[in-house]
């Protein structure tokens, strides 16, 4: 669904109007202008800027987007600037430019808004276009563009305008060093998606259990051999250990997960094997069409086996 927009106050505009187009600033704790980020007319040849940018700071992102603001809240969003282009021959495109509170929230939020069916692009940490929809995230920062086409044309602006932004942010960050602890043999990189609370969760895998879920942050990558694998890390060995003992007698009661004769390995409601397996940090969840294959892929995960 796409984002509701909300006129800005016509004072307010004007500021913003003022203001667009300005040097990057640094972002501080006092705070500074976002709307810097966005390209003006001289930065990307052929596409210019529709209107006024507009800022939306904190809960107003509820108001700016009807329905999906809490996935944003849940990776620690802090503000977006918006703003739309067209071209001399009527095509548009929306740009928003999104703030989030670490390098961690916003590799995240990509993560969680890729399909990982379009075409990569090296853009700051990482992109991809798909259609007329393009992401891509650097430092605190997810860029996100629409076109309203997939023309040639279209899909041109968006990689231009993309680049220009690319530009104007300054250092990038690294991703989450949870997202290196996947087995890198046969990964579909492109499939991985990290998560920082049960929004992303249950968007990446549902367990259908409301205990044992206080997990600090989780990543979770599909495999060439058609399994799947969750790391869910918690904030010490003893809130791991009481998680788990509370996710495994939620899971034993039956509903979502059958028992098998493994010991930690259930069926689910769509007949994979699920594997279970705590370790000294983190507690693996392996998923897959054979109940032993996914058994040791989980154990191989808990004990840190690349």
């Amino acid at each position: 669904m796409r984002p509701k927009r909300r006129a800005a106050p016509a004072l307010l505009a004007a500021v913003l109007l003022a203001f667009a187009g300005g040097a990057p600033a640094a972002w501080g704790p006092a705070g500074g202008p976002l709307r810097a980020y966005l390209p003006d007319a001289r930065a990307v040849p052929g596409w210019a800027p529709d209107g006024g940018p507009q800022e939306f700071e904190g809960e107003d992102l509820f108001a700016y987007i009807d329905g999906g603001a809490e996935i944003y809240e849940e990776y620690g969003f802090r503000r977006v600037a918006v703003q739309d282009y067209k071209d001399g021959g009527g095509k548009s495109l929306s740009l928003e430019v999104f703030e989030m509170e670490t390098p961690a929230a916003a590799f995240g939020m990509f993560t969680f808004k890729r399909s990982g069916r379009g075409r990569s692009l090296a853009l700051g940490g990482g992109g991809e276009i798909e259609s007329y929809y393009l992401n891509f995230w650097k430092g605190r920062f997810l860029v996100t563009l629409t076109g309203f086409d997939e023309t040639p044309g279209t899909r041109a602006g968006l990689e231009a305008v993309a680049a220009a932004v690319e530009t104007r942010i300054g250092d990038g960050g690294e991703a989450p060093r949870l997202a290196g602890l996947l087995p890198g043999r046969g990964l579909r990189t492109e499939s991985v998606k990290y998560v920082r609370g049960r929004l992303g969760l249950a968007n990446a895998y549902d367990l259908h259990a409301a205990r044992g879920l206080d997990f600090a942050e989780a990543v979770k990558g599909d495999y060439e051999d058609g399994t799947a694998l969750i790391v869910l890390a918690y904030a010490s060995p003893q809130a791991l250990a009481s998680a788990w003992a509370e996710l495994r007698g939620e899971i034993a009661r039956g509903g979502w997960f059958e028992r098998t004769d493994a010991e930690a390995v259930y069926r689910d409601g769509r007949g994979r094997f699920a594997a279970f397996a705590p370790g000294p940090e983190v507690l693996a969840v392996a998923l897959g069409a054979d109940a032993a294959a996914a058994r040791r892929r989980a154990e191989s995960a808990a004990a840190g086996t690349r």
